[in-house]
């Protein structure tokens, strides 16, 4: 019984997960209703969790609740997204400072993850790319033993992620292709050069948020 009610627990977070995905991608795409009958029959879930759910996101701002209409996907703005790279410049500049060094296994497994990014840019493999680039950098940012930081770039990464949707999946050597590329990033690694690596995370994400203000620009965002 008790596994039971941990398992019913974690079905919100679940279904939270699998919508922020789905936003991320763009399956989703800004100012979407997002209906509790039909998500509740979607995910296989009674409509108590999807709205627990769908609580969290909204506590989160990547979903916008108007009591009157329901929930909706959070449109995107220029504004919000400066606000937000400011952010994250400062939070996760402080989170690359706290890293602890990953040992010889933790490093092999964060380089197989990235060559597995660049085939999955080659393929143009979207979907499984946006899970893994989540994944290959919350183990880099779990190295800090500041936790309550930690928690507060994902929540910034969650929130920035929603406009990669507007942003074509650099399948082809570019700059685009430059900006989500992990080479200088595991070299400061495996240097243990904490001034290397704070520089390699700003650089990669000013290069994100330039492009991406550049594209919001230019579709009068």
């Amino acid at each position: 019984m008790e596994v039971q009610k941990t398992a019913e627990r974690g079905v919100p977070a679940k279904i939270a997960d699998e919508l922020r995905s789905l936003i991320a991608r763009g399956t989703l795409a800004p100012g979407t209703r997002l209906g509790q009958t039909e998500l509740a029959s979607q995910f296989d879930a009674s409509r108590v969790p999807v709205r627990e759910a769908l609580k969290l996101l909204s506590s989160e701002g990547i979903i916008e609740h108007d009591p009157n209409r329901g929930f909706f996907v959070t449109r995107l703005s220029r504004d919000e997204a400066e606000q937000l790279f400011t952010l994250r410049h400062l939070v996760e500049d402080e989170l690359m400072r706290t890293i602890e060094w990953p040992d010889d296994a933790l490093l092999a497994e964060l380089e197989e993850r990235a060559a597995r990014l660049e085939a999955m840019l080659d393929s143009g493999d979207r979907s499984n790319w946006w899970i893994e680039h989540r994944t290959f950098h919350t183990m880099i940012f779990n190295l800090s033993p500041k936790k309550t930081i930690m928690r507060e770039a994902m929540r910034l990464w969650a929130l920035t992620d929603r406009f990669r949707a507007l942003l074509p999946l650099p399948r082809r050597a570019s700059e685009e292709r430059n900006v989500v590329n992990k080479h200088s990033l595991l070299e400061a690694l495996r240097e243990r050069n904490r001034e290397k690596l704070i520089t390699a995370r700003r650089s990669r994400r000013e290069a994100f948020e330039a492009l991406l203000l550049e594209t919001l620009d230019a579709r009068g965002l």
